[in-house]
């Protein structure tokens, strides 16, 4: 599947019309119309706000994945990247036992932030 037919099946299925997608990214509705139609490539800046605002890979959004979904390494470095850096600096495998104790005590500490 085509950028264009990604981009519009999106916007579809999230009850856009190409103005007010447009609208939302800061884009014109000629631009929009062309993405769709495979007339233009959207540059870097651009790929990344639609992919932001659906929440999926560029990847996906370019025919290279058919997985929209971030990984959850790319979940982790948005909304923890305390956590993420921790762990990439201990550079020494976890184990199974140490990955559940981790998600235990983050899962606590997400808890009593929640009271």
């Amino acid at each position: 599947m085509s950028l264009g037919n990604r981009l519009k099946t999106l916007r579809e299925e999230n009850n856009l019309s190409r103005e007010e997608l447009a609208n939302l990214l800061g884009l014109s509705y000629w631009a929009i119309s062309k993405y769709e139609n495979n007339e233009r490539i959207p540059d870097h800046e651009t790929l990344n706000k639609i992919a932001d605002y659906f929440k999926i890979t560029i990847d996906y959004l370019l025919g290279r994945s058919n997985d929209p979904s971030p990984s959850p390494k790319t979940i982790i470095d948005e909304e923890w990247p305390e956590v993420a850096n921790i762990l990439r600096r201990n550079g020494k495998k976890l184990t199974p036992e140490d990955k559940k104790r981790i998600a235990k005590i983050i899962k606590a500490a997400v808890e009593d932030t929640d009271e």
